[in-house]
């Protein structure tokens, strides 16, 4: 009985954090302005959209293996690896078991960042790749709702409410954003000179550039 406890905590911690992360990692994605107050506030909203994820990935983890290690959860391994296997509600786990992949090919591709901005087509590929949080986010969220036996309690509707929250005020602060008149990462850099060329002013290097440009991106 505990496992099924520490599983049903686990889960909705989990939920909670990626949340965040996800609601972080939205409004990171804003264009950059040139203000010091502004920068140092992406790097704390940046620190916190990382920490979160990583929170929400050990706790997802925790979660996968309580409800592995209780029998009678009715997940066990090949519910909790093979979509539609579990006995217990299965296209409700299915929900989460998707989730939980697209989660860690965000999280894996977010880990190797540098090798995605070697060129323009990988850093897209990495922006495509972590579009996908959200589609996981929504998955966790409908997964919450339909499959936890506490969904169905006031204080689990708050956290889920606060979850939706917390995502659509960082995705309707990167929505919302008016651009950035002057932005130097735009035509500077196809600026050449006489003999096709591109001029000095524009040698900085394109990986940092690429490296700096899908640094916040979800």
């Amino acid at each position: 009985m505990l496992t099924w406890y520490l599983a049903r905590g686990a889960g909705i911690a989990a939920f909670a954090a990626l949340s965040l992360a996800t609601g972080a990692g939205a409004f990171t994605a804003r264009h950059r302005t040139e203000s010091l107050r502004s920068l140092e506030r992406r790097v704390v909203v940046q620190y916190v959209h990382r920490s979160a994820a990583l929170a929400g990935l050990l706790l997802l983890t925790a979660h996968v293996g309580f409800l592995i290690a209780d029998a009678a959860a009715g997940v066990g391994w090949l519910g909790a690896l093979v979509p539609f296997a579990s006995s217990y509600r299965p296209w409700q786990v299915t929900l989460g078991l998707v989730s939980a992949y697209l989660l860690v090919a965000v999280a894996v591709t977010g880990m190797l960042r540098s090798r995605f901005a070697l060129s323009e087509r990988a850093a897209g590929l990495w922006r495509r790749i972590h579009l996908a949080s959200y589609a996981a986010w929504a998955m966790s969220a409908w997964h919450f709702l339909v499959a936890g036996t506490d969904s169905g309690t006031w204080w689990a509707r708050v956290v889920l409410a606060g979850g939706v929250a917390i995502v659509a005020a960082g995705v309707l602060a990167r929505l919302g954003e008016r651009p950035v008149i002057g932005d130097r990462s735009s035509a500077p850099e196809r600026a050449t000179g006489a003999s096709g060329r591109r001029t000095s002013d524009t040698a900085a290097p394109q990986t940092a550039r690429r490296l700096e440009s899908i640094g916040g991106s979800r």
